[in-house]
């Protein structure tokens, strides 16, 4: 597996793996496929199993690696990082149970600090979960920076003083998806239970995405969580399937996509 200083591990495509293979089938029994005549021949296809499972494993072992670094990186950002910042305000709400993010700062906003904080405003203890984020936030913010929002409470400062604190509510958008799936020629695999396949989207949603961040369709299934697939495309749609999007979703910093099982369609062709 070729490692690069910028990209970390790269795992082995399928192709270059099948290349190699018949590199070695053509020295242990003195053929001379070419890459088009290989596709053909019955090695190809006994072969093509062992490769997709390589595959996977070289992107597993590419996974544990990048999530070693983002580790590494991870500590090494929070030693060096005070809570005043905006991922240090992040950090100090999620210790509390608290999804946040923060708008990234603009010229427009000079002196202001915009804070969504995902919570239920429809709980009966709503009223104390607001003052706990908002004692939160005071305590997090720097002097001098208004907090923005609509969700406000009024806090006496240590000198007696009162000041409104805010945050923001997120604009959920309850979100349907579309999970085409194309069953590879070459398979010879178990094709999975569509409600497995739909629980693991949504677990790769649930760890892959939150509050705030462009909502990737790319980054949450793929044909390592199909192998017996060919291709997969996951389709995304805001207003109720009135139109479909594979697009990344360049999301504002209180957009929050909402999905269940109930909204997640499988295609299998």
């Amino acid at each position: 597996m070729p490692f690069s200083q910028d990209e970390g591990y790269v795992p082995v495509d399928i192709s270059a793996i099948m290349d190699a293979i018949r590199g070695y089938v053509n020295t242990q029994f003195g053929t001379t496929y070419t890459s088009e005549q290989f596709v053909g021949t019955n090695f190809y296809k006994y072969f093509y199993a062992l490769a997709q499972r390589i595959a996977e494993n070289e992107t597993k072992t590419a996974e544990i690696f990048l999530k070693l670094q983002e580790y590494i990186d991870f500590t090494n950002e929070r030693i060096s990082r005070p809570v005043a910042t905006n991922p240090g305000i992040i950090e100090k709400l999620e210790t509390e149970d608290w999804i946040a993010s923060v708008k990234p700062m603009i010229e427009a906003d000079a002196g202001k600090i915009n804070i969504c904080v995902d919570v239920d405003d429809s709980d009966p203890d709503y009223e104390d979960f607001k003052l706990a984020i908002n004692t939160i936030i005071k305590d997090s913010t720097a002097a001098g920076c208004v907090t923005q929002g609509t969700e406000t409470s009024a806090i006496v400062l240590s000198n007696g003083q009162s000041f409104d604190f805010k945050f923001h509510l997120p604009d959920r958008k309850t979100t349907l998806l579309r999970l085409t799936t194309v069953l590879s020629e070459n398979n010879q695999l178990v094709i999975g239970d569509p409600d497995t396949t739909k629980a693991t989207l949504l677990a790769n949603i649930a760890a892959r995405y939150r509050l705030g961040k462009n909502f990737e369709p790319q980054r949450y299934f793929g044909v390592t969580d199909a192998p017996w697939a060919a291709t997969t495309l996951l389709e995304y749609s805001i207003n109720a399937g009135a139109d479909w999007s594979s697009a990344v979703y360049d999301a504002n910093f209180d957009d929050l996509f909402e999905c269940s099982l109930a909204d997640v369609t499988l295609v299998e062709s």
